[in-house]
């Protein structure tokens, strides 16, 4: 498929109107300065209006997006600066919008979305794994040729998580209706979470294991509704009675990777999964709608794989985050709650060798589904598909909020192994179609 995505056009979008002088200079949180320079990436799945009832052309519908993307960049001004070491430079440089033709059919993209196909509606300049310092946005919109429409929003992991990327796409959205900007993004995370006086700590994930390449691959299985439902049921005990369903998915999907690690070791190992968590609502003083990476680690372990039942699982999950919920009400401007949490997490990345390490990550009720630009809500929403990190599990909502889709990235051995456990194929269907 890759010859047939087409590049038709790059320009610059910047601000309606000049960001203030007193707002030229935004400081990076401590949690920002020690995020990944990477891109974070949303597709959003439009369909084709097949009597075109409400009248838009793809010069039309790409003139809209950019005059809206344009009048939203002044609220979320520091995504049209630039990353300059441990600050932002709000200075309207702009933000990227690509426009593409894709020649192929939307419903037959669907049938199969493998991540190697989502690749190819990604901007080019997203996929680096360079420093991001500019464009701190990035939006590509993929026209196919049956009048279907894939939104790519990419923006910079130093200054965004998956939240303030839904803050930003719903705002763009509403800017697309003509309707006000409902929420108002905060720029405080630095007042919260500030950079230290003293030497910056050492990233525990920066470690020539993690980003050297690696014989990965990414899968997606979805658990609908229903099967969400008996998870919940069978996942559920007397300390646990109704485990949420990304509580259920987890505990499945951590059981299950355990499983894989000890067919394929001769001694039991410590499982270790570290499970991301959103700091806002749990730390006092950062409110909802602040951008950055508000995001900390939940670290569990399950010694020489001695937690069998998903039952058990899942208490684990809810008594570590009890004790995650008490933690975040020490943290505060001093950071030193942070200092402490990253050596705890070195000291795992330190045992790699003697452990097996898992993360998940949810993107669930983050409401990227209600992004109406004026032709409808998507048909389907994902992240980027593929990882850097192998052991991953991404969790996103599916179109009707009931189920859940998994995006897993494993070595190739552990996925055979993975993807044929019959406990896990109960509950999910191995990438199904999208139906449209």
């Amino acid at each position: 498929m890759e010859k047939n995505v087409e590049i038709l056009s790059r320009e610059i979008v910047k601000p309606s109107s000049p960001t203030p002088d007193d707002k030229r200079i935004l400081n990076l949180s401590l949690l920002d300065i020690l995020s990944s320079p990477m891109y974070t990436g949303a597709l959003l799945f439009y369909a084709a209006d097949p009597q075109n009832l409400l009248g838009f052309s793809t010069e039309e519908t790409s003139l809209k997006l950019k005059k809206s993307l344009s009048k939203t960049l002044p609220i979320f001004y520091p995504l049209a600066g630039r990353i300059i070491g441990s600050f932002v430079e709000c200075n309207d440089e702009g933000a990227v919008f690509i426009e593409a033709r894709v020649d192929h059919l939307l419903s037959e993209f669907l049938k199969c979305p493998v991540p190697e196909s989502l690749e190819l509606l990604i901007p080019v300049e997203a996929k680096s794994r360079e420093a991001v310092t500019w464009p701190v946005l990035l939006i590509q919109a993929n026209f196919f040729s049956c009048g279907g429409l894939v939104i790519t929003i990419c923006v910079s992991h130093k200054i965004t998580d998956a939240t303030s990327l839904a803050m930003f796409i719903r705002g763009w959205a509403e800017s697309s209706r003509g309707l006000g900007i409902t929420l108002i993004p905060s720029f405080t995370a630095s007042e919260v979470f500030p950079k230290p006086l003293d030497e910056l700590p050492s990233k525990p994930m920066d470690r020539k294991e993690e980003v050297e390449e690696m014989s990965c691959v990414t899968k997606r299985f979805v658990f609908d509704a229903s099967k969400i439902k008996k998870l919940r049921a069978k996942a559920s005990r007397n300390l646990v009675k109704n485990p949420t369903r990304v509580e259920a998915v987890t505990a499945l999907f951590w059981r299950c990777v355990t499983k894989v690690s000890r067919l394929s070791s001769l001694t039991p190992r410590t499982s270790v999964l570290q499970i991301l968590v959103n700091l806002r609502g749990k730390v006092d003083s950062l409110c909802e709608n602040t951008i950055g990476n508000m995001l900390s680690l939940m670290i569990l372990k399950n010694e020489e794989a001695a937690i069998e039942r998903i039952q058990d699982v899942v208490d684990e999950i809810r008594r570590a985050k009890e004790i995650f919920s008490l933690n975040c009400k020490e943290m505060s401007k001093s950071s030193s709650r942070i200092f402490e949490l990253l050596e705890e997490i070195g000291k795992v990345y330190g045992r790699g060798n003697e452990m097996d390490l898992w993360m998940s990550n949810s993107w669930c009720k983050l409401g990227l589904y209600d992004a109406d630009f004026g032709w409808g809500k998507p048909v389907w929403v994902t992240g980027r598909g593929t990882s850097h990190f192998k052991n991953l599990m991404l969790l996103i909502d599916t179109k009707d909020g009931e189920g859940i889709e998994a995006w897993i990235t494993l070595t190739e051995e552990q996925m055979s192994l993975f993807e044929c456990d019959q406990e896990l194929l109960e509950s999910a269907s191995l990438n199904p179609p999208v139906l449209i």
